[in-house]
């Protein structure tokens, strides 16, 4: 493989690092506790780790057919090295300030197993490395596809996208798990 360019090595590395804290708050969790949702309309954090399942994969395809269309149309080599991973700050995509709906294709399945989305996560991860890889010699900033929450976003910022959503809802998961703890505690008989 050549040399990875500094700016894919940035992404890559701020990717891994969001993957491994949510790997490791989901492989801490009670798991009867994970599929407990903590209030009316909140996903519990089974199915906030299932909704990250479905949103890299998809991310993964949108980047996959949105290349390839630039190819067809021939996009040019990337010549330029400078970092984009402060481009999304604005919209603070890893904090979870205000509660957004998802798209139907992307509500995760209530029923799904921690260790099923763990799996698709590691496929889903895989695949959109993969396709970065395979590209890294076009100007995948030049490639664009739009957001329906933050508007345009280079193939780079889809890939950061990926890693701040991740920690926004590892945020979420570490909250809903919290007051799913809470109020057992507050349930638990006196001894």
């Amino acid at each position: 493989m050549t040399e990875i360019r500094r700016k894919i090595a940035e992404l890559f590395e701020y990717l891994d690092s969001t993957r491994a804290s949510l790997l490791d708050c989901a492989r801490d969790m009670n798991q009867s506790f994970a599929v407990i949702r903590p209030r009316d309309g909140e996903w519990s954090a089974a199915e906030n780790l299932a909704h990250l399942a479905l949103v890299e994969a998809t991310v993964a395809m949108l980047m996959e057919k949105t290349i390839a269309a630039a190819r067809e149309q021939g996009i040019g080599p990337d010549t330029s090295d400078q970092s984009f991973m402060s481009s999304l700050d604005k919209w603070r995509v890893a904090e979870p300030r205000t509660k957004l709906e998802a798209p139907a294709r992307i509500v995760p399945d209530p029923g799904k197993a921690v260790s099923e989305s763990i799996a698709a996560l590691e496929q889903s991860r895989a695949r959109l490395k993969s396709i970065i890889l395979q590209n890294a010699h076009l100007d995948l900033a030049s490639i664009k596809r739009p957001h329906p929450v933050v508007g345009e976003l280079d193939m780079y910022q889809w890939g950061l996208f990926v890693a701040q959503h991740e920690e926004r809802h590892r945020k979420q998961m570490e909250r809903a798990l919290a007051a799913v703890t809470e109020r057992a505690a507050e349930c638990a008989p006196i001894v």
